[in-house]
Parts: structure tokens; sequence; C-alpha cells
């Protein structure tokens, strides 16, 4: 097993893990209040098949989606200028869909981002009506914090269409959870966003796990089927 190599870039804020790669390179981004850490295991399986790994870091609480999704804009560019041509690939966890969505849109995002494939795994795309009905909390407020938290606990299906759409010639594969609590939901869900709200209004192909929302990164099923569609 060929070693892997970790590099940290504190102005990008990115985790690079090098190998020796043709097929393009692909982003990982983790979701709130979480760390590139929890997408090491994803990015080692797919440094494994020959892809260039970043495992973009960014301190969720800090920003807006829209500021987080201008920082990543500035990651894909500093790809596109390595290597001019190349499709540049999506994993995402939970917010990080929201955030590739909105720096797909963004003027200058690089087309090699455009035409590169996307896995979003559990996403809410229509916003959390699960997020929205604790919103009120007040320790559940400062926890969430004023920015992409905040946007998180109170965003509609409407507000998340205006961040933006992608494009409609791009392979997306959205990769739901429903593993979640029954006790307080009857509708299918993850644990924190319900099966309906994690679609796209754009086409994209949708699979369905029992896994929950907080692991689904992780699930060897997940790992597997983003492997397959990412290479075929």
């Amino acid at each position: 097993m060929k070693k892997i190599i970790l590099f940290i870039f504190v102005l990008l804020g990115l985790n690079h893990l090098t190998l020796n790669a043709a097929e393009g390179s692909v982003v990982c981004i983790h979701g709130f209040i979480r760390s590139y850490r929890c997408m090491i295991p994803m990015g080692n399986m797919l440094d494994n098949e020959g892809f260039e790994v970043y495992l973009w870091d960014y301190q969720s609480r800090k920003n807006t989606i829209q500021g987080h999704a201008e920082n990543l804009v500035k990651l894909l560019n500093t790809i596109a200028q390595q290597k001019p041509g190349q499709p540049i690939h999506f994993v995402t966890h939970s917010l990080g869909g929201i955030i590739i969505k909105t720096a797909l849109n963004h003027p200058n995002c690089p087309e090699e981002a455009r035409v590169g494939k996307a896995v979003l795994l559990a996403p809410p795309s229509q916003g959390s009506a699960v997020a929205r009905s604790i919103s009120h909390i007040t320790p559940i407020r400062w926890f969430f914090g004023k920015k992409a938290g905040h946007q998180l606990l109170t965003y509609t299906s409407d507000d998340m269409e205006n961040l933006g759409y992608f494009p409609e010639d791009m392979d997306v594969m959205v990769i739901s959870g429903i593993k979640g609590n029954y006790l307080l939901f009857r509708t299918p869900n993850d644990g924190k966003v319900f099966l309906h709200e994690t679609r796209l209004s754009t086409p994209h192909t949708h699979l369905i796990l029992n896994v929950s929302h907080s692991w689904i990164m992780t699930s060897r099923e997940s790992m597997d089927l983003t492997r397959k569609f990412l290479l075929h």
C-alpha cells in the first residue's frame, strides 16, 4: 500500500492527499461543526483509486454559506490552474453539498469544476424542518451561531434554491440515509434531514441507504457507491 502524505495548507484551509493521478481531482467537503478528519476514510479510498484528493477544511460557524463558497472558489481556481482542462469532482457531506452548489454559481468558478461529477451525502437541499423546529431554543441558536449555522436553522426550500443550482448537464448523485428518529418524526429521515429534503430540483441520481446523517460519510456502502459513480 502506497504511503499517503498529508499536507496542511493553512491559507486555503486545505488538506491534500498526494498521489500519482491522471483521472482528475476530487474535493471532499465536510459538514457543519465537523472537520476534514471525518472525510479521511473517503479520501483514502479515492486516493487508492488514483484520484488526486483534496480534503477541504473550513470553520463552519465562522462564515455564511456564501462566504464559504467564495473561499472554496479560490481553491478550485488553484486546482484548475495547476491542472487546466482536468475535471474537478466533489464528494460532500450535509452543509458541504450546499456550499459546493453555491460555489458552482459563483462568477469566478472555473469551468473545470462545472464539468466534474458530484456526490452529495445527506444534503439539506431543501433546508431542514428538524432544524427549523428547534431554531427557537436559545442554546441551539448559540451553538449554531449567526452565520452558516443560522442559515441552516432558518432556511426554507426557497432560500436554498436562491443559492443557485447544479448545472443541468452535471452528473450528480445524492445518497440519503433513513436511519433516523422515528419516535419524533414519522416522515423518513436520517435523524437531521427528512428524506424528501435531500432531493434536488435539477437532474440527479438518488439512492437511499439505511444509515444515519452523522455517519453516512464513513459508511462502506456510501464509499463503494461513490467510488463506482466517480469512476464510471
